[in-house]
């Protein structure tokens, strides 16, 4: 299913191209204004993430046996917050691409061509929303064993509730059960979340 969903965005794109094209030999300034399409491609990444989100959390969640842990592990497997449409590498391929077909530079203040050690870095936000709850991290704890991060309060009452958790990280390759001397405040990120936000309210 992930494979034919990917595959027939792959033929969107492409139809896309070759309307962009069409508009560079035929169209009026409108019909060339690189802005009409970035649009589209956005609201389709935009779609693609999503669903890539929920593929990933039914697979992480399809091993469980009841239906209760079935539910818990896939929402807590889904992605927490929003990704930037506009840094992913589909999103700005299809910029350049069309950029070029258009004779444009791209867009103002838009993507531009990055090494992948540069995409790589903006992608990797602070992780600010605790992937129990999606709600902002508060008091970040973190795995030993897998190094991923969660709300203190929501972590711990996993644990009370089923002491046979696993790390609620979609995709995380733990296999032991979270105890609570698996867990350690990271006072650094918890430093980091609130300079962020504090640059937010300015």
């Amino acid at each position: 299913m992930a494979d034919m969903f990917s595959n027939n965005l792959d033929k969107i794109f492409e139809s896309i191209s070759n309307t962009v094209k069409l508009a560079k030999e035929y169209g009026t300034a409108e019909h060339k204004n690189i802005k009409t399409y970035s649009a589209l491609a956005e609201k389709l990444v935009a779609i693609e993430q999503k669903f890539n989100g929920h593929n990933k959390a039914l697979q992480a969640a399809s091993n469980e046996v009841s239906l209760e842990e079935f539910d818990r592990r896939y929402q807590s497997s889904l992605p927490a917050g929003k990704s930037n449409v506009k840094q992913l590498k589909r999103y700005k391929e299809f910029i350049a691409h069309t950029a070029s077909i258009l004779d444009v530079d791209g867009l103002p203040g838009g993507p531009s061509v990055h090494s992948e050690d540069e995409e790589m870095q903006m992608e990797e936000a602070i992780q600010d929303m605790d992937p129990i709850t999606k709600r902002p991290l508060e008091v970040p704890v973190r795995n030993k064993l897998c190094k991923h991060v969660y709300e203190k309060s929501s972590i711990e009452q996993l644990i009370r509730t089923n002491p046979r958790t696993r790390c609620p990280v979609m995709g995380c390759a733990a296999m032991q059960y979270v105890t609570l001397a698996d867990l350690q405040e990271d006072e650094k990120l918890r430093q980091a979340l609130m300079l962020q936000r504090q640059r937010e309210y300015l």
